[in-house]
């Protein structure tokens, strides 16, 4: 009888310190150009999360693709041990860099596509990977934003 009640509270216990809900992607916002460096465009951006659970957990990798009409143009891989807070948002900083010659091609038309302030729309494809307890989660990732060039 003692192993039995040992049993249940044990998985009680566990169950408690599990995400009961998914982490929620909210959106990518603040996408900006830093700089164009060798023909290689590179960008900022933040990723905005939600964790609906009464346990904190941890942000464990970003794999996300990035495209362009359904081409690719960079794959985004962070590896990073990141704090996520209870009943929380939480931001997620995202680094990209991709050649210009895979938006435009030429010269001129590159500086011509800057010089118009042209936008693109981007979509950021992927997933996170968060985990609490030793329990993972994969949070898909799909979201739309234009950037002005």
């Amino acid at each position: 009888m003692k192993i039995i009640k040992s049993t249940i509270f044990i998985l009680i216990l566990l169950s408690s310190c599990t995400f009961e809900e998914d982490v929620q992607f909210e959106q990518i916002k603040n996408v900006k150009i830093v700089g164009i460096k060798d023909g290689m465009l590179n960008l900022v951006a933040e990723a905005d999360f939600y964790n609906p659970n009464n346990v904190s957990g941890k942000l464990k990798t970003i794999d996300l693709e990035v495209l362009l009409k359904d081409k690719s143009l960079a794959q985004i891989t962070q590896v990073q041990s990141f704090k996520i807070e209870k009943n929380a948002k939480f931001s997620i900083p995202i680094n990209v860099s991709f050649a210009m010659a895979d938006i435009q091609n030429g010269f001129l038309e590159n500086l011509l596509t800057i010089v118009s302030g042209k936008k693109l729309k981007l979509q950021f494809k992927g997933e996170i990977k968060v985990s609490t307890w030793g329990f993972a989660q994969t949070v898909p990732v799909s979201y739309y934003v234009q950037v002005k060039l």
